[in-house]
């Protein structure tokens, strides 16, 4: 028998692998399937064999279709329903209840097939966030919350929520058969081993794309008085005005910008550093540059989390207030104290063991078994 899954990614292939997030077995938990196909809805797309591992040992094909959105995306039901009827999957798979997720939920009602649906972020409070700024993707977002998201939960066979704050919000769109699931981080391959790159100084790191709500201009100015080197990997929209800000305090001297590093080269970085960072507004969950630190066995300061929200990891977490001196005095006080290091140390590697890459894996596929298997006896 030959099981096939039909992913609809939130993004195009070709933007994962700029981002550097790569991973194996990412659309294929334990090789499960043995042809992966993914339903692009993007205007650029990246060929096969750069993002292989993606599917693990199975066959990888993409799907092209073209830019998807929420104004056009109905004419794409009966184009991709085709593709689909001929593939024949087992299971489909959507990264999102939008315009992915609705043409997902139409091709699995139409022919039958269970649907998954995986959720990264809370589009509830997504929706708040943009009525403040861009309006007119309010309105779209908005229309989607009244129309799009519950037709498509409605069809989901099972959701996966990455974080437990998406979870209230799922839950009030009618979602059902809930699993919380976090984002795999590869223990094998982040962990706390011997450093490959020495710096002369204490550093601190921070991962993520640079956007307002992650603030890493608080990261800047916390370091203006410490004797540390910081160093910020990513890319977006705010790249500019962060390096000029850097130079305008006089601290580019203390940071380093790196626009991007492939995944696998990731860990040397977490390994140099003695402070993974991670300044945040609105925003829950749990980065994924969180998870891949904690690996690392690198003490974790972040920003406190709004009043109800919490994650599996938060009992092994430095909070502090989200301010450039509340940063830059967590920062001092872990530098200065080397037995709050280890202790700090200690808790994040216990805390990412028991919810590492092995486990998560394995409960994403426990819910694709659940959903394929009884169908093929």
């Amino acid at each position: 028998m030959v099981r096939k899954l039909c992913v609809f990614p939130n993004d195009s292939l070709l933007s994962y692998y700029k981002k550097g997030e790569i991973k194996e077995r990412y659309f294929n938990p334990k090789n499960w399937f043995d042809e992966v196909h993914v339903v692009s809805l993007f205007d650029e797309e990246i060929e096969t064999h750069y993002v292989k591992t993606l599917a693990g040992t199975a066959d990888l094909v993409i799907h092209k279709f073209g830019k998807a959105n929420l104004t056009n995306y109905k004419g794409y039901e009966r184009r991709v329903t085709d593709i689909l009827k001929e593939i024949k999957p087992d299971l489909i798979r959507s990264y999102n209840p939008l315009v992915q997720g609705w043409i997902a939920a139409k091709c699995a009602k139409n022919l039958d097939i269970p649907l998954v649906v995986s959720l990264h972020t809370n589009y509830e409070q997504q929706r708040l966030e943009l009525k403040k700024e861009r309006y007119l993707q309010y309105l779209k977002l908005s229309y989607a919350a009244k129309t799009i998201e519950p037709f498509v939960f409605k069809n989901a066979d099972a959701v996966i929520c990455v974080y437990k704050f998406i979870i209230p919000y799922a839950e009030k769109m009618g979602a059902k058969n809930i699993h919380l699931i976090y984002n795999k981080v590869d223990l094998d391959k982040f962990s706390p081993t011997e450093k490959e790159l020495v710096n002369k100084k204490p550093t601190i790191i921070s991962v993520g794309r640079l956007i307002d709500q992650k603030n890493h201009r608080y990261l800047i100015e916390a370091v203006k008085d410490l004797d540390v080197q910081l160093i910020i990997i990513g890319d977006g929209p705010n790249y500019n005005s962060l390096t000029e800000f850097a130079a305008r305090i006089s601290v580019n001297n203390k940071v380093q910008f790196i626009r991007r590093v492939p995944n696998e080269e990731l860990v040397k970085y977490y390994r140099s550093a003695i402070i993974y960072a991670q300044p945040m507004e609105n925003l829950g969950g749990i980065p994924m540059p969180v998870l891949e630190a904690m690996a690392c066995g690198l003490p974790i300061v972040m920003s406190k989390r709004e009043h109800g929200q919490s994650e599996d990891i938060d009992d092994s977490i430095y909070f502090v207030e989200n301010d450039p001196k509340e940063f830059a005095r967590a920062f001092s006080q872990i530098i200065s104290d080397t037995t709050m290091q280890k202790s700090l140390r200690n808790n994040v590697l216990n805390r990412i063991r028991a919810m590492g890459g092995e486990q998560m894996e394995n409960k994403e596929l426990s819910v694709y078994q659940q959903l394929v298997e009884p169908q093929s006896k």
